[in-house]
């Protein structure tokens, strides 16, 4: 197993016995959801925000694509 691998399942794993919601799409370790809460005593407490996360191939020299899956206001993101 090449370095780059096991830094990618290292870094999997990490997050995974984390508190955040890990679900794997597909069989494979390269793309999964995050689902994570609102900061607590924020106007975000409460909230559940989900992320798609992709590693591409030559992770950790390349950096992931990270894109949220439901809406989320930020006011420097043109919704068009």
């Amino acid at each position: 197993m090449s370095s780059p691998s096991k830094r990618r399942e290292m870094d999997l794993m990490k997050l995974m016995m984390s508190d955040y919601k890990v679900e794997m799409i597909n069989d494979g370790m390269q793309e999964f959801y995050v689902d994570f809460n609102g900061p607590k005593e924020s106007p975000y407490q409460g909230g559940v925000w989900r992320i798609r996360v992709e590693l591409p191939d030559a992770y950790p020299y390349k950096s992931p694509s990270v894109g949220f899956v439901n809406k989320i206001y930020h006011p420097n993101v043109d919704e068009m």
